[in-house]
């Protein structure tokens, strides 16, 4: 059936339409330029008829999905037939609307079911539930060919309902969700205020309520993260979202799970299950396979290990072609406690050389990469691919020794957790509603892996990952951990969710103002807000010669009297301890001095601190720039010293009141230099012309 212009009219009508078809449940418009069809399913039934000089005229209205809605009009047809072919059409498209109508009675009892779904569920929408939800409903739809005007025009109440969510689900989650959290934050006010020995702030009581299918809280030095983890475990129970044991709280060490445990026992939370990962992966691997993990007495012994790296290399050693690509290695580069002018068999217990053959070793057996895999990314670096194959043997027998043992070390037991747990994800993971990680900027590629792993399988609702971490304090490269899986937390989970928590309780304005410009220098590291809750206008941070530091002791044992006061010193390394720490103490006994390295400082606080030894090539330390550990730490892109910047950014958010940076009065380190050349709110007692030099 088919309706067009005479050839006059078509001559007239120029580059519009001038014909139209009905092909069983379709129009189809022609004009001199194309062909356009329309299935009935994105129009409305309605044909507008209307007459120019000569000819009649049709409009119809069209709804693309993809699009806004658009009018096309078919120009020049004749008179005398236009209002009986739009009648025609109508007849048509109601019978086709009356098919699909009975198509509808047969599902609105489902549809009616997932209407119901939404308005009945409770708690925070995450969206892997309005993932689900859509397909289901597209499922419905698809399965019976039920088309949407069709519902509109049979239940125009339950179309509303659930097309802005097939439409528009994501603010319609969203606005929903926001809708949720501000009744929990009311509902949950006066609990908040006394959960924990200080109520919480805004920030904080939001941070509580995130539970998306992934989440990161980035908590910035003294934001009170440890107060965020007791409140929400404490705050899932008590609003009846879960058990106790279905909650999984993740640490690195062994201490920091110890003192979760101990802080939910105190707030009377038992059966929580509080772990490390690596406590964790032996748990996972004995109850999947039955058959207990058994760590390999070298990776918990140092004297075990000494012994076997020992025998490997006095054994190798004692081989010709072994010693002699070692002694080629020698005459180009030097190898810590090893010297080629004495036999290399009779070095193999050096423990200089010992250290430098286990950190290769170890940060081998981390890589998720092949050996070949490495092999082509270092390419190029001559003294890299000479260490890989010195290394790569010890490599190889170590994991020999391992398997004969029938062990793991801490690496290996990562790795097979994750794989046991890829298999039986569904039952094992099952048994958990929530994991939560502490210090998640501390993870590797590994544990992430194996957190996947537990959080993966086909479930009505996987556990919610509770990551928190701060990526500015991120300076654990060097043990496997890997930053960009916190930067890069959106790149890898799209639909996850990021907040911060923006006060910090522990250093005041003045410190906070220093830190977290410097922090943010380097672009790669996540900019979030981080207010101190002391507002103070008197600087608290000095660049100070090194030949100073006896005579800030003694001013700041003044001003202390007998109040207790907390000094804590750090430096980039153990060599960098005063000599005089043992006499300091002794001499100043109303200062509680310590001394720990910039790495051991993570975590803890003090009144006052000192930065020690802020000198060209100690803080930052000096980079090779080339070798295998260089190689396999490197990343690409990165700015310099940015690992060494995260360090002396800990450093110097250690102490509540003041901090002092001592340098060498004639070669303070770039770090001292910026502090002074970017015009942070320091003081010096340093040469200008020093600081100023480039």
């Amino acid at each position: 059936m088919k309706l067009t212009a005479s050839n006059l009219a078509q001559w007239f009508v120029q580059g519009d339409h001038y014909s139209i078809a009905l092909d069983e449940s379709q129009l189809v418009f022609e004009s001199k330029q194309m062909t356009q069809t329309v299935p009935f399913s994105i129009w409305d039934g309605q044909c507008r008829v209307s007459r120019g000089l000569v000819w009649g005229r049709l409009t119809f209205i069209v709804s693309p999905a993809d699009r806004p809605a658009q009018k096309i009009t078919v120009y020049g047809l004749p008179w005398n037939q236009v209002h009986e072919f739009a009648e025609t059409l109508s007849e048509h498209y109601q019978a086709w609307l009356g098919k699909q109508q009975n198509k509808f009675m047969l599902v609105e009892p489902e549809l009616l079911a997932l209407r119901d779904e939404l308005r009945d569920f409770s708690g925070f929408m995450r969206f892997e539930d309005l993932k689900v939800w859509q397909e289901k409903a597209q499922e419905v739809f698809k399965r019976c060919g039920v088309l949407p005007q069709v519902m509109a025009t049979a239940n125009p109440a339950l179309y509303q309902s659930l097309y802005g969510w097939l439409q528009n689900g994501e603010a319609q989650r969203n606005a929903r969700n926001t809708a949720w959290r501000d009744e929990e934050l009311e509902r949950w006010s006066t609990w908040f205020d006394g959960v924990e020995s200080s109520p919480l702030n805004d920030s904080q009581r939001k941070a509580v309520l995130m539970d998306d299918n992934h989440n990161l809280l980035l908590a910035g030095a003294g934001s009170g993260k440890t107060s965020v983890l007791m409140a929400r475990a404490q705050y899932l129970v008590a609003s009846q979202q879960t058990e106790p044991s279905r909650i999984l709280m993740l640490a690195f060490g062994k201490k920091a799970s110890e003192e979760m445990a101990e802080r939910l026992t105190k707030a009377g939370l038992k059966g929580v299950e509080t772990s490390t990962f690596h406590a964790f992966a032996l748990k996972a691997i004995k109850e999947i396979s039955g058959q207990d993990a058994n760590i390999a007495p070298m990776a918990t012994d140092e004297e075990t290990k000494h012994s076997w790296i020992t025998l490997w290399l006095a054994e190798n050693f004692a081989q010709p072609a072994v010693e002699k690509r070692w002694l080629k290695h020698l005459a180009q580069w030097s190898i810590p406690g090893l010297s080629a002018e004495r036999p290399l068999a009779e070095q193999a217990h050096e423990a200089k050389l010992q250290r430098w053959l286990w950190r290769l070793v170890d940060l081998l057996a981390q890589q998720s990469q092949s050996v070949t895999t490495i092999k082509a990314s270092i390419k190029g670096d001559e003294k890299a691919e000479s260490e890989l194959a010195l290394v790569q043997p010890a490599l190889k027998g170590y994991l020999a020794a391992l398997k004969e043992q029938n062990a793991y070390d801490f690496n290996s037991l990562i790795k097979e957790a994750t794989k046991v747990l890829s298999r039986k994800s569904e039952t094992f993971g099952a048994r958990y509603d929530h994991i939560m990680v502490d210090e998640y900027q501390d993870i590797s590629p590994a544990r992430l892996a194996l957190l996947e792993a537990l959080c993966g399988g086909k479930r009505n609702r996987v556990p919610s990952l509770f990551a928190v971490g701060d990526d500015w304090q991120a300076i654990y490269r060097f043990a496997g951990s890997d930053v960009s899986l916190t930067t890069g937390f959106m790149t890898r989970f799209p639909s996850g969710v990021i907040r911060y928590l923006d006060t910090t309780y522990r250093f005041n304005s003045q410190i906070g103002t220093v830190a977290n410009t410097f922090i943010q220098v380097d672009p790669q590291q996540l900019s979030k807000p981080l207010d101190s809750a002391r507002e103070q206008k008197k600087k608290a941070v000095h660049l100070m010669p090194s030949d100073a530091m006896e005579s800030v002791l003694e001013k700041l044992a003044k001003f202390a009297g007998d109040k207790p006061t907390s000094l804590l010193l750090m430096g980039r390394n153990n060599a960098n301890k005063p000599e005089s720490l043992g006499e300091w103490q002794s001499q100043y006994p109303n200062l509680s001095i310590s001394y720990v390295t910039a790495h051991g400082s993570k975590g803890l606080e003090a009144d006052y601190s000192f930065i020690l030894d802020v000198d060209d090539g100690t803080f930052p330390a000096k980079s090779s720039g080339e070798g295998l550990e260089s190689a396999l730490l490197s990343v690409e892109g990165e700015m310099e010293h940015a690992e060494e910047r995260r360090l002396f950014y800990v450093a110097l958010t250690r102490a509540r009141h003041e901090c002092w940076v001592f340098s060498h009065p004639e070669k303070p380190s770039v770090f001292a230099k910026e502090l002074w050349q970017g015009n942070y709110p320091v003081t010096s007692k340093l040469s200008k012309k020093v600081l100023q030099a480039v």
